[in-house]
């Protein structure tokens, strides 16, 4: 007879000793047992909290905290100039009288187009002092695209970088802007440096000198207004920060995020790195702080460790390089370009970059031989992390000491939850089954700016953000992107994933880089194309490289078109622009390629 107690305890010894039994596969069906495990906890570096408290209050206030104990200490690196916290507080308290002699109130939105300068960091700061809502966007969008951004978050005031006032001049015409406030890039730099950059854009001709008017301040004229005694309340759920985005759907639009979503994420990103010693790191910002991934890992970590922040305008490898020796860098968040630019550069140059404790790659899938390399030559931690702007944008990461598994985003985050969905259903789904990623917690943001269908569609009511990845996890709770659910190629009855694809690809020895992209076949409906970057100096074929895929492939997923290009197009954050690939397919493209049909 059988004995259904003897056997039940069985099942529970099983489970109590952490592994995943029988009964675990029987309640991770249903998509309720196993996410209230949280098997994910287990695996988190020692130190590393399962749970924390997020601070109520908003954003500046870290920033008022570091003042206070640690007002003498270095804040930021420009070049070769250093400014202490209480010195920066002192010009954020003018820039934000100066604000507000624009008439600029609480609520009122401020646009940011200027690369990581001190600027940036005075008009930021000030700004969220006076319950400005701050926007962030990136200088290197076109004239229409910046006066469309403009336009739709309703900004009152725009500060911008000198160079680029041609393209954003005009903008008021459509818009509800009153004010441009302009800023050089030279005025924080050491007096040679500065005096060097000013003789060069006077050899410029064509770089028209801004002067000031009714509608143009310079920025410097704002600083010299005199503090306020009255202080603003902002409330830690008011909105901080919008951020352009593709998002999930990939329309642009803005998401809103509270100062609490940047303070948890803030709190998070600490916690996560817990022997780091507050008041003695030194963080290099070389990702654009207009990005959110910047913005969180460089800025607000940096100040909530009381931290150094060394500035970089623009990533150059020999500058990132000399920078991490010179000033000895403890934390680089960074994308895998970086990181493989790095290696590069390594190759012709010692350099002794042993004071790097830290290092996040995020943005992209980070090449394994490459963080193997980085770590040895190096010694620091290099850990893959994901996030999305809509989740202010941290919410995984692989553990600093712990496992890291190959092509894993790691864990949840501390006070994050994450589960995937089927996308029929939308129920839960069990480990090693491929779904969409959902994650909750407190970094995810309010919503779309003035788009509450848009809102709708990827937040449910109970607080799950729809990320728009399709990922599967495994029992211990790491997690694994396949790829972007607006990516998946469908070629007749089949699903294929690009980034299974890139991957195979990528392993043969003459490829440097490659972008796969699904367009349209009139047979098939869709049909795989590989865009292929060789290695430079080789003699890599197509028909070399069709038959190393086939090798390595189902017949359904071979490239049916091999096209090779000097370059990919990618963004700032080294993401390739997969939809540039895809419009600029045309017949003409087909030419010299290899068709397969099978």
């Amino acid at each position: 007879m059988f004995n259904w107690k003897k056997n039940i305890m069985n099942i529970k010894t099983v489970l109590y000793g952490g592994l995943f039994s029988v009964l675990g596969k029987i309640t991770a069906r249903s998509g309720r047992g196993f996410y209230n495990q949280r098997p994910w906890l287990q695996h988190y570096d020692d130190g590393v909290p399962s749970e924390i408290d997020i601070p109520n209050v908003p954003l500046q206030h870290f920033l008022l905290e570091a003042v206070r104990e640690n007002g003498d200490a270095a804040f930021i690196q420009y070049f070769g100039r250093r400014m202490t916290y209480q010195h920066f507080y002192d010009l954020v308290l003018r820039f934000a009288a100066g604000l507000e002699s624009l008439d600029i109130r609480k609520g009122d939105r401020i646009a940011l187009i200027l690369p990581n300068i001190p600027q940036f960091l005075i008009a930021y700061w000030a700004a969220l002092t006076i319950g400005a809502i701050v926007v962030l966007i990136n200088p290197l969008l076109s004239e229409r695209e910046l006066s469309e951004q403009i336009r739709t978050s309703g900004t009152k005031v725009v500060i911008a970088l000198d160079r680029i006032y041609p393209r954003i001049s005009k903008c008021w015409q459509e818009s509800q802007v009153e004010h441009i406030v302009i800023a050089g890039i030279e005025t924080y730099l050491p007096p040679f440096l500065r005096l060097a950059f000013r003789f060069k854009k006077r050899l410029q001709k064509n770089q028209e000198r801004v002067k000031e008017t009714s509608f143009t301040v310079l920025f410097r004229n704002l600083l010299s207004k005199i503090p306020q005694e009255q202080k603003i309340i902002v409330r830690a759920d008011e909105a901080a920060v919008l951020i352009f985005t593709g998002g999930v759907t990939g329309t642009p639009k803005a998401a809103v995020l509270s100062h609490k979503n940047l303070v948890a994420n803030a709190v998070q990103t600490k916690s996560w790195m817990p022997d780091l010693v507050e008041g003695k790191e030194k963080i290099l910002a070389a990702l654009p702080l207009i990005h959110s991934y910047g913005l969180s890992a460089c800025l607000h970590f940096a100040v909530v460790t009381r931290s150094l922040l060394i500035l970089e305008p623009r990533f150059h490898v020999k500058r990132i390089i000399n920078d991490i020796e010179k000033y000895a860098v403890t934390v680089f968040p960074g994308v895998p370009t970086m990181y493989a630019a790095i290696l590069k550069e390594l190759k012709n140059r010692k350099a002794r970059l042993s004071s790097l404790k830290a290092c996040v790659s995020g943005g992209a899938p980070l090449p394994v031989s490459d963080k193997i390399v980085f770590e040895s030559i190096t010694g620091a931690h290099l850990v893959e992390g994901y996030g999305l702007t809509e989740a202010s944008p941290i919410t995984h990461c692989n553990p600093l000491k712990g496992e890291v598994k190959e092509n894993s985003i790691g864990l949840p985050c501390p006070a994050t939850d994450a589960r995937v969905v089927d996308l029929k259903t939308g129920k839960p789904l069990p480990p090693h089954q491929v779904g969409e990623l959902q994650v909750r917690g407190p970094q995810v943001m309010i919503g779309y700016w003035q788009k509450p269908d848009e809102t709708h569609n990827v937040l449910t009511d109970d607080g799950w953000l729809s990320t728009g990845d399709l990922v599967y996890f495994d029992e211990f709770g790491y997690f694994f992107v396949v790829d972007r659910k607006k990516d998946v190629i469908f070629r007749g009855g089949f699903n294929i994933y690009p980034r299974e694809v890139e991957k195979i690809i990528r392993e043969h020895p003459k490829v440097l880089d490659v972008a796969v992209v699904g367009v349209e076949d009139d047979y098939y409906g869709e049909t795989v194309k590989a865009v292929v970057v060789a290695h430079p100096e080789t003699d890599l074929s197509k028909e070399e490289l069709f038959t190393f895929v086939k090798k390595n492939l189902a017949q359904y997923k071979i490239p049916a078109v091999i096209e090779f290009r000097d370059h990919l197009p990618k963004n700032f954050l080294g993401k390739v622009l997969k939809r540039e690939i895809v419009e600029k397919f045309t017949h003409k493209g087909r030419e010299g390629v290899i068709i397969n049909r099978k």
